[in-house]
């Protein structure tokens, strides 16, 4: 896909190049002139969109190559924190309620 858009744009590159060189022709007519200025905003505006397009597909493969293979609840540091601090979340008791967590004990000095 993003080989068709390269030439997309590859192609839009060398349609601009053409109008270029036909609109510094000394004999071109104001209206011809004209139409190719007009042709020349619709392929800088397709070239723009192609642009983003590419961007954003490359942003969404970044995103997608850096997501992280594991859940929190599955990765080491996670379960290592709740085993040694297990007070940290509030727990649901038998009549329904919630137990807050109990601060911290302070270190024996």
């Amino acid at each position: 896909m993003a080989e068709q858009r390269g030439s997309a744009f590859g192609e839009v590159q060398e349609r601009l190049n053409q109008i270029v060189d036909e609109v510094s022709a000394e004999d071109i007519s104001l209206d011809d002139a004209l139409k190719l200025y007009e042709e020349a905003v619709k392929l800088g505006l397709s070239a723009c969109d192609l642009s983003e397009q590419d961007i954003e597909a490359h942003l969404a493969a970044e995103e997608e190559s850096a997501a992280p293979s594991a859940s929190p609840a599955e990765s080491p540091l996670a379960a290592e924190e709740t085993a040694e601090n297990p007070s940290t979340f509030a727990t649901e008791t038998s009549s329904g309620t919630f137990d807050a967590p109990s601060a911290p004990e302070a270190p024996a000095v």
